[in-house]
């Protein structure tokens, strides 16, 4: 980040005394974060803030080797019609602030702030090796936390936030929202990566669309608006391991394994087939 002036003011607050936190930088470098009680959390070397110090979480974060799977995933284009989707829904909020809760890569986020040049994002998610990454975006700040506990962010302070396959929190999500901000949510469908189940590696909880709503439900009633993204893009049995790797069988399975498995399923394209749900905040 180099535009220090106004990249200052970030709505993050301290997780320890809850006081808006101030972005510390020297010679346009961020150096970290402090609040006026003395609470200070230093940048990595790669540019994004831990938070978590001395707190425990109960989750693995996902590993380098998982982040770099997910970045080659990405970077392929397999999941461009879910990119699109994200920006369609983008486009009507017109956010001064994105944040992305379960950023990985960052990839989605960066994606964002480069179709509005005038938007700021923070990528927050439990992985360093992401985090390394999603800190690139010079108009982006990344936090390292956990999404199940409360956002360290200020209330209304955020106009569109996206979840993409991560953990949801949407009470967090209603106070940190804007008055008529915006929560998008994308999660799988039944038909979504079928192709890859004949490996054994891969399952699908049946009934996420129902519990998402629920879960949504009491705090913004229905979603406005619903959004179906699918493709068939064709995939190497590189890819098509890699998609496997990047979920939660990379916690306790290895990459070239998974790859032999792949290569005994052989596959040639897979389904993309995703559910963009999009509730809105009511003042």
């Amino acid at each position: 980040m180099t535009d220090q002036g106004p990249l200052q003011q970030w709505p993050v607050r301290c997780p320890h005394c809850a006081e808006q936190l101030v972005v510390d930088y020297q010679d346009s470098r961020l150096r970290g974060l402090h609040c006026p009680t003395g609470h200070s959390f230093d940048a990595a070397r790669q540019g994004y803030v831990n938070l978590l110090a001395g707190k425990a979480v109960k989750f693995t974060p996902d590993s380098a080797q998982m982040i770099m799977a997910r970045e080659r995933v990405q970077d392929s284009g397999i999941f461009s019609t879910v990119t699109a989707a994200l920006s369609d829904s983008a486009a009507s909020a017109d956010p001064t602030l994105i944040v992305d809760c379960g950023a990985g890569t960052g990839h989605y986020l960066h994606q964002l702030l480069d179709a509005h040049p005038t938007s700021r994002g923070i990528a927050v998610d439990l992985s360093p090796a992401g985090l390394k990454r999603a800190a690139k975006h010079p108009r982006s700040l990344a936090l390292a936390w956990d999404l199940w506990q409360p956002l360290p962010l200020a209330d209304s302070s955020t106009d569109l936030l996206i979840n993409v396959f991560a953990p949801r929190n949407p009470a967090e999500y209603r106070r940190v929202l804007t008055p008529k901000g915006r929560a998008v949510v994308v999660i799988p469908r039944p038909g979504h990566l079928h192709e890859l189940r004949g490996s054994g590696l891969l399952g699908q909880q049946a009934d996420k669309r129902e519990q998402l709503i629920a879960q949504m439900a009491p705090h913004f009633g229905e979603p406005i608006t619903i959004h179906i993204a699918a493709s068939s893009p064709q995939v190497s049995p590189e890819l098509a391991a890699d998609l496997i790797f990047m979920g939660p069988a990379g916690h306790h399975r290895d990459s070239a394994e998974l790859l032999r498995l792949v290569q005994q399923h052989p596959v040639s394209t897979i389904s993309v087939d995703v559910e963009l749900l999009t509730w809105q905040n009511q003042p």
